[in-house]
């Protein structure tokens, strides 16, 4: 198989871009960042439109993490 470096130069630059990118827009949707540009990385254009239609995460309330605001509290009532 004969590949072009005139085509795979640009086609690798812009699918890291678009990876930068869709992690960037993952953290004004309140997803992780980091999870999203791996996953882009791999999926490429379906993972980054899959970004744009999901809705965002709804926001932590204040003090709260994103983790601790997902995890029920064990404890009880008292």
């Amino acid at each position: 198989m004969n590949t072009d470096s005139s085509v795979t130069g640009p086609v690798a630059a812009l699918w890291l871009t678009v990876a930068i990118l869709a992690g960037g827009y993952a953290r004004t949707r309140n997803r992780s960042a980091w999870n999203w540009f791996i996953l882009t990385l791999f999926l490429g254009p379906i993972a980054a439109f899959m970004l744009v239609t999901w809705p965002p995460l709804p926001n932590p309330g204040p003090g709260e993490s994103q983790r601790s605001a997902s995890v029920p509290d064990g404890g009880s009532s008292d």
